[in-house]
């Protein structure tokens, strides 16, 4: 329930997957899945349908058809099932290209750009180039500590962005020379305060770690209600309440 009252239903399997949901004005958006979990049918507010198609005994995706009758299809690699390929409504491809370790090489977009990754031996982002048409390349590096951490991150004119941590691995500081970004925490990691320019955001917790209260940059309040089971059963603002949530068991 928001704050005006309108109330938007949901329905679930006894597995816990969604089936419905009811919105305020009556329409509704409903789901129908597979043995194995996976959508086969979405049906939308204006009840066109959506349809779902997976690769025999893998469960992975191989075909959506669009309510127009339009399609998006799927390719795997035969060794690894790595998506390698998605070709669109209009019969472009965006293609993925891999490492023998499993990671994105190159990948190619429905326009023709190319991307490219590179890697150290641990598997962390080293240096993304991206390709023009005219053959020029825009790189974007990152520099990581030993533990695998990004250090500073350059982009391709040049500008930087440096990122701190505390002794607890933590990240502390985001810095691009022009609005910097600082984190707190409490002794049991958890947030407690964001602060950019003259902007800062506050969080509390319930003795068992629930988010209940966000003081905003303007000093407006965010409180944060839940059941005695822990499900969120409303947010408030400045008092009054912004959304409700009901729960059927």
């Amino acid at each position: 329930q928001d704050e005006h009252g309108a109330i938007t239903h949901y329905q679930w399997d006894a597995v816990g997957r969604l089936l419905q949901t009811t919105l305020p004005t009556g329409a509704t958006r409903a789901w129908r899945y597979n043995a194995y979990g996976k959508v086969i049918t979405e049906r939308d507010e204006l009840g066109r349908t959506t349809r779902y198609e997976y690769a025999d005994d893998l469960h992975l995706i191989s075909r959506r058809l669009n309510p127009d009758g339009s399609e998006l299809k799927y390719r795997y690699d035969s060794a690894r099932l790595l998506l390698t390929d998605i070709e669109n409504e209009s019969g472009e491809h965006y293609r993925l290209d891999y490492t023998p370790n499993g990671l994105i090489r190159q990948e190619t977009g429905f326009d023709g750009q190319r991307t490219g990754y590179a890697y150290d031996l641990n598997g962390h982002l080293l240096e993304k180039t991206e390709h023009g048409a005219d053959g020029s390349q825009r790189i974007t590096t990152y520099q990581r500590d030993s533990a695998g951490r990004l250090l500073r991150k350059t982009l391709p004119d040049a500008t930087t962005v440096d990122y701190r941590y505390d002794a607890l691995g933590r990240l502390v500081s985001v810095d691009d020379g022009h609005w910097p970004l600082a984190y707190e925490y409490d002794a049991q990691d958890r947030l407690v305060a964001e602060h950019q320019g003259w902007a800062t955001l506050r969080y509390r917790y319930d003795s068992v770690g629930r988010l209940i209260h966000c003081r905003l940059p303007d000093r407006s309040a965010l409180d944060y209600r839940h059941a005695r089971g822990g499900a969120l059963i409303a947010i408030d603002l400045n008092g009054t309440c912004l959304t409700e949530h009901r729960f059927k068991g």
